[in-house]
């Protein structure tokens, strides 16, 4: 396993109520099998997928984002380039 540094990159979440906000990824963790961002939560480090409202990745320049229901969360690895 190694771990990169995420600078500029962020995760997506949204609320139950429908408002959206972002996490900043403290570095990439790659398992062998893909790549997962981290997140500081609750002062703990944590796989983003894992926190609750999880969407997708994005890089920090993205403006806020509105979510329809259903949509495809994007990998980490697709979200780089």
């Amino acid at each position: 396993m190694s771990l990169v540094a995420a600078d500029g990159h962020v995760a997506l979440f949204t609320t139950p109520e429908g408002d959206s906000y972002s996490l900043p990824l403290v570095c990439w963790r790659d398992d062998g099998t893909g790549v997962h961002g981290l997140v500081l939560h609750r002062g703990t480090l944590r796989q983003a997928e894992l926190v609750p409202g999880f969407r997708r990745y994005a890089h920090g320049s993205e403006a806020a984002p509105s979510f329809a229901p259903g949509e495809p969360r994007r990998r980490l690895a697709g979200a780089t380039g």
